[in-house]
């Protein structure tokens, strides 16, 4: 295998198409959620409940993502679906003999690509609080020193893979098999051998 960094561009590439698909997975998990999160906002009333809708907003956006950034690198062979599609792979850094990430580097991973852009959405959300417009600019700094980070010659590692012990290669390419790839991003033990 080829243990060759992954390309900046592709690999912006890569996360611009899983953010896309996590969007698409969040209306998904939107529906079911809606159903019991709408009509509690709606019996709170006032500000509290835009606080709920936001909230849920966010927590179906979360779950969406654990099951495509975690559960899937951890289940497909370290490639989320835009990694896959444009040949890469994410491999635990110095430890090439194991095949894949564990939990918990996989969950630091996807807190730190997740985590800044929850911060810098809060930006403005009440203009009398400086402090969520701090929270919102640190959001944003961590996300432009990751930039940098992963454009930077030789290595190419983001500040999520610097926490992870992770880095991104080039890898072979992987279509999407939309019924499989679906039920990795379930939490749980998933068989995989009857599909």
């Amino acid at each position: 295998m080829n243990y060759e960094p992954a390309p900046f561009l592709r690999r912006l590439a890569a996360r611009i198409l899983d953010l896309a698909f996590c969007l698409v997975l969040t209306f998904a998990v939107a529906i079911p959620v809606g159903l019991v999160i709408i009509p509690a906002a709606a019996a709170t009333g006032g500000t509290f409940k835009d606080v709920v809708l936001t909230l849920g907003a966010w927590g179906c956006y979360f779950i969406a993502y654990v099951g495509l950034e975690v559960f899937l690198l951890m289940r497909r062979g370290g490639q989320t679906l835009g990694k896959g599609l444009l040949g890469l792979r994410v491999v635990p850094a110095g430890e090439w003999a194991r095949p894949r990430l564990a939990p918990g580097p996989a969950t630091i991973r996807m807190l730190i690509i997740f985590l800044p852009f929850v911060f810098m959405s809060l930006s403005g959300s009440y203009p009398e609080s400086g402090i969520l417009d701090a929270v919102a600019l640190a959001g944003f700094f961590v996300s432009l020193v990751s930039l940098v980070l992963a454009m930077l010659p030789g290595r190419r590692r983001a500040a999520h893979d610097l926490a992870a012990g992770s880095r991104v290669i080039r890898a072979p390419r992987r279509k999407i098999e939309l019924k499989k790839d679906l039920l990795m991003t379930l939490p749980g033990r998933v068989d995989l051998s009857k599909h």
